[in-house]
C-alpha cells in the first residue's frame, strides 16, 4: 500500500464509524476497488479510497440522513459531495469526500449500496488489519463480483490477477454460482480462460 494512503485511511474509517454515533444511524461499509484488491495480494497501485455502503434507514432515499451525513463530514474539516446518477446509471448515489491538506489531498469515493447482492456483500465482508487500523474489506468473491459488474479494462486485469493469486477466502465453485445468478458468468470465464 502507498505509504501516503495509510494515515487516509485510516482517518475515513474513524470519520465512518463516528458519523454512526452522530447521525444515529447504523452504517456498514467495507473497502473495495483498488486497495482492497492489493490487501488480498495483488500488488496494485492506487490513487484514492473507495468504500461500498449501507445505511438503515438509507441515504438513496433519504434526504435529511444526506444532509445530515453531510454536515458531520464538514465538522470534521473534510469536504463532502453527494453525487447523483441518472436512473439507469450503475453507481446511483456516491458521497465523494475530501480529507484535509494533512492528509495528503487524498480522497475517497462511499458508493452506496442499492442492489440486494451489495447489501449481503457487506455482510460477508472480512476485517483486516491494515495500518493499524482493523478495516472491513470486502470477501475476494464479492469483490470479483463487484470488478465482473464495472466491467473496464482495469477490473477486468484485477479479477485475472485476484483469480491468480487465489486468496484462501476464494472458493471457485460458489464465486462461478454466484456470478451466473447475477448473469455475470460469461464474463467470469471469460477472465478465467485468460489465466491458462
Amino acid at each position: 500500500m502507498d505509504p501516503r494512503l495509510a494515515p487516509a485511511l485510516r482517518e475515513m474509517h474513524r470519520l465512518l464509524v463516528e458519523a454512526e454515533v452522530q447521525i444515529h444511524t447504523s452504517i456498514r461499509f467495507a473497502l473495495l476497488d483498488g486497495l482492497a484488491v492489493s490487501i488480498w495480494g495483488v500488488i496494485r497501485s492506487t490513487q484514492g479510497i473507495d468504500f461500498l455502503a449501507n445505511s438503515d434507514p438509507t441515504p438513496l432515499h433519504d434526504l435529511g440522513l444526506r444532509d445530515k451525513l453531510k454536515q458531520f463530514i464538514v465538522q470534521q474539516n473534510s469536504h463532502a459531495d453527494w453525487r447523483v446518477g441518472d436512473h439507469d446509471d450503475p453507481i446511483p448515489l456516491l458521497l465523494r469526500i475530501e480529507l484535509p491538506l494533512t492528509f495528503g489531498n487524498v480522497g475517497a469515493d462511499i458508493i452506496w449500496a442499492h442492489k440486494r447482492w451489495q447489501r449481503d456483500a457487506l455482510q460477508r465482508s472480512i476485517i483486516v488489519e491494515v495500518e493499524g487500523a482493523e478495516i472491513p474489506v470486502l470477501h475476494p468473491e464479492d469483490l470479483i463480483l463487484s470488478k465482473l459488474e464495472a466491467g473496464g479494462p482495469q477490473d477486468f486485469l484485477d479479477v485475472e490477477q485476484l483469480l491468480s493469486v487465489a486468496p484462501p477466502q476464494l472458493n471457485l465453485t460458489r464465486l462461478k454460482d454466484t456470478a451466473a445468478r447475477l448473469r455475470l458468468g460469461k464474463v467470469l470465464e471469460k477472465c478465467l480462460r485468460e489465466l491458462t
